[in-house]
């Protein structure tokens, strides 16, 4: 009886109750408007930062993280390819890529930085990362020459440096002595990073070999199947390692873009809090004042015998059905704006 009773009370008034539903409707909208956007952006930045930097997963000696010398090799050459093997024979592992990581400094007619040094083996490069989807101008290593250098925008631009511009980079060779060597500028790159782009240049592999005299495999970058439960793959990945190596997930290698996801969730529990609350109180507002609109009918209801439990019980079956209708309509009106 009192659901017969609430449900017409309802379509009495029509205006009132479609206000009502309106904002349930529009307030589930804009919630879930904002975490869809949130969590799109986000994603968008550990994608980028997986797909062109970092990988999965990396592979290094237990030493580089503490001191990153030219000394701290994985192994040689031959080890290294038996290596990749095994990893690549995982079931979530998709492919590998090796690198030379080198720090050193890098020379202009106008300035110098530190940097870091990345020889890569472009073809793999190609295959595992999509840095040469954001080359901005110039070629990811295709042509012929040599002392080819890759070079982040802004650290270009703080060189001030242009395609086939002349620098020196100054590193350890394979016995951690100093050594320099001239490169010309052939491509330019822009990530959504631009910490990286501005300490990070490319070389290839072959050469920065001609100069520090021995090929040198500091990093082995790993990508999965999926980005899902990497912290439990990464761990089952350095499980099957040799003793003297060292796996790090993504979220260690970049731990500011863990912090970032971290915080993400937590802001976005925050908001969708926040817009939830101010839905309730709109809603038991617009009901108060359904309610003083009300107050003959509701003193005719006691007068006949309804008691305050369950005018209390009908008001409250009122509010849940008016949220049983807006509710559905605010979420499809949120999935179809999140997918569009």
């Amino acid at each position: 009886m009192i659901f017969k009773v609430a449900w017409r009370n309802i379509w009495r008034a029509k205006v009132r109750s479609f206000i009502v539903i309106g904002s349930i409707a529009v307030g589930i909208w804009a919630g879930l408007l904002i975490i869809g956007f949130s969590f799109g952006m986000n994603n968008e930045r550990t994608a980028s930062a997986i797909g062109t930097t970092t990988g999965h997963a990396q592979i290094h000696h237990q030493d580089f993280d503490a001191e990153p010398l030219s000394t701290a090799v994985i192994a040689d050459s031959a080890t290294v390819v038996a290596l990749r093997e095994k990893v690549e024979a995982l079931p979530f592992v998709s492919g590998t890529a090796q690198r030379t990581v080198l720090g050193g400094m890098i020379n202009s007619a106008k300035s110098a930085r530190a940097v870091r040094i990345m020889g890569v083996w472009p073809e793999e490069e190609r295959l595992q990362t999509t840095l040469a989807d954001y080359i901005v101008d110039g070629d990811f290593f295709e042509d012929s020459g040599r002392n080819r250098l890759l070079i982040g925008e802004k650290l270009a631009k703080r060189l001030g440096l242009k395609l086939r511009s002349k620098v020196v980079l100054t590193f350890q060779d394979a016995e951690g002595n100093l050594s320099r060597a001239s490169f010309r500028i052939s491509g330019i790159y822009k990530t959504l990073n631009a910490t990286w782009d501005e300490f990070h240049v490319y070389v290839h592999h072959e050469d920065l070999e001609k100069t520090i005299g021995a090929p040198l495999v500091h990093e082995v970058l790993v990508r999965f199947e999926e980005t899902v439960d990497t912290e439990e793959k990464a761990g089952a990945l350095a499980a099957a390692m040799p003793v003297g190596l060292a796996v790090k997930s993504w979220k260690q290698v970049r731990p500011e873009l863990g912090f970032a996801d971290d915080m993400m969730a937590i802001m976005l529990v925050l908001v969708l809090g926040i817009i939830m609350m101010a839905l309730l109180f709109g809603i038991i507002n617009n009901m108060l004042m359904a309610i003083l609109e009300r107050r003959r009918e509701l003193g005719m209801l006691m007068a006949v015998g309804m008691n305050k439990r369950k005018l209390f019980l009908m008001i409250l079956v009122e509010t849940l059905m008016l949220g049983f209708v807006g509710g559905p309509i605010g979420i499809l009106l949120g999935d179809l704006s999140t997918r569009a």
